[in-house]
C-alpha cells in the first residue's frame, strides 16, 4: 500500500513549523505525491494562524510545483464542550478539508468520559471532515463508541504516522481504532502531520501498522488517485 497524497501538513504559518507553502508542495513533488492538504493550526492554538489566513486560502493555486494544493485546517477541539475555533462569519468558506484534534492548549487532558462528549460534539459539527490524531495517548476515549458512529455523521478518521514516534502509547491506540474502523468500514486518511518539508508523504510506520492488521486499501481514500478524487468531488470540491 502507498498514499497518493498527504492531507495533514503545516507551513510556517504555524510558528512550530518550518517550511514555505512552496517548499512544502516541493517536498511533496518529490515525495512522488500527486495532492498536498496544508492544515495550518486554528487560531484557539497559541501560535495558529488567524481567522483571516483561513478565510484567505482560496488565493492559493490549485497546482503548485505540479501537486494539487488542497485548502486546510487543524481546528482545535477545545474544552469543556468540544467546540472547535471560532473562525469568524466567512473564515471557513475557503476550507475544503478540516481535520479536529486535541491539543493539549486548547483542552487539557482529561477524563475518559469528558474526552468522549468532546468527540461526540465533532461528530455533530459540519465543518469537520476528520477526527486528528485520535490516536494520542493523553486522552483516552470511548473508541467503539465513537468510531461506530463516524460513518454516520460522515466523519473519516486519520492514521497519523507523527504520532506513532513523538506520543507515546499512540501505537496501540492507533491500531485499535484502525481494527474498529476496519470492523464498522469507516474510511480513513493516512497523513504524516509533516511540519517540515522533508517529511511530507513519510508515512511508512503508518502503513506498516495497517498491514500488520490486514486493513483494507478500499477504505484508506488517500491510498489512490480515484479513491482521493471520489472524496472530495463527493463533497462539491474538484482536485484534478
Amino acid at each position: 500500500m502507498k498514499i497518493v497524497a498527504d492531507l495533514h501538513t503545516h507551513t510556517s504559518v504555524s510558528d512550530h513549523a518550518y517550511s514555505s507553502l512552496r517548499e512544502m508542495a516541493q517536498g511533496a513533488q518529490r515525495a512522488g505525491l500527486v495532492a498536498i492538504g496544508i492544515t495550518n493550526h486554528g487560531p484557539a492554538m497559541e501560535d495558529g494562524a488567524h481567522q483571516w489566513h483561513f478565510a484567505n486560502l482560496d488565493i492559493i493555486p490549485r497546482q503548485m510545483e505540479g501537486v494539487t494544493v488542497i485548502r486546510g485546517v487543524e481546528l482545535n477541539i477545545c474544552a469543556p464542550d468540544g467546540h472547535v475555533d471560532e473562525m469568524g462569519g466567512r473564515g471557513m468558506h475557503a476550507v475544503e478539508f478540516a481535520l479536529a484534534s486535541f491539543h493539549d492548549d486548547c483542552y487539557p487532558p482529561a477524563t475518559r468520559a469528558k474526552h468522549t462528549e468532546a468527540l461526540e460534539a465533532v461528530l455533530h459539527n459540519p465543518q469537520v471532515n476528520a477526527l486528528g490524531h485520535p490516536g494520542n495517548n493523553k486522552f483516552p476515549f470511548d473508541m467503539e463508541y465513537i468510531i461506530s458512529r463516524c460513518n454516520e455523521y460522515g466523519k473519516i478518521v486519520e492514521i497519523n504516522n507523527n504520532s506513532l514516534h513523538i506520543r507515546p502509547g499512540s501505537r496501540e491506540n492507533c491500531a485499535e481504532i484502525a481494527r474498529l474502523c476496519k470492523k464498522y468500514e469507516v474510511p480513513v486518511v493516512v497523513n504524516s502531520d509533516s511540519h517540515i518539508e522533508f517529511t511530507v508523504g513519510r508515512v511508512d510506520g503508518a502503513l506498516a501498522m495497517l498491514e500488520e492488521i490486514e486493513f483494507p486499501e478500499e477504505l484508506v481514500i488517500n491510498s489512490s488517485v480515484e479513491r482521493l478524487n471520489a472524496y472530495f468531488t463527493g463533497r462539491g470540491v474538484h482536485l484534478f
